[in-house]
């Protein structure tokens, strides 16, 4: 399913069944393609699609573009595997947009989030060769505690 409209969270809810559509028809047109620089080769050239949500309505999805490397249009994968897609949270997507540097360190799953007992915490980097990274997972120390790492994989 793809957005045609924007909503509008302060009024959707209370909104009659029978007066909604008319009301929201009425709004301009949501850009679904909103055209950035993810890979940073200085070209923007990439957008962000959502493929799913997990819970509390965290949107998760892929980024797809064209670069130097590969021209045509293609979804964004690791280096070691750049034809599987790499799934990520979009504000993970748009902290490795973003960042300055080379690699960027971005909260995915805080303590005790829909109960997790533990934090997850995705490592992204960037180079010419194109995107990689590592999921990190670490306790949830109590107040006089450090928190330490339990474990780390690949994307």
């Amino acid at each position: 399913m793809v957005q045609r409209w924007p909503k509008n969270d302060k009024t959707d809810f209370n909104l009659r069944k029978e007066d909604i559509t008319k009301l929201v028809s009425k709004r301009p047109i949501v850009q679904l393609m909103q055209f950035e620089d993810y890979d940073h080769d200085g070209k923007r050239t990439e957008f962000y699609l959502q493929t799913e949500a997990a819970p509390c309505g965290k949107s998760v999805g892929v980024i797809v573009g064209i670069t130097t490397n590969h021209p045509g249009l293609h979804v964004f994968g690791r280096v070691e595997n750049p034809t599987k897609p790499l799934y990520l949270q979009k504000h993970e997507w748009k902290a490795l947009r973003d960042a300055s540097s080379g690699s960027v360190d971005v909260l995915d799953w805080s303590c005790g989030d829909h109960g997790a007992e533990t934090e997850t915490r995705v490592y992204l980097q960037w180079s010419a060769k194109g995107i990689d990274g590592k999921r990190r997972e670490y306790t949830c120390p109590s107040d006089h505690e450090t928190k330490k790492l339990i474990k780390e994989s690949p994307l």
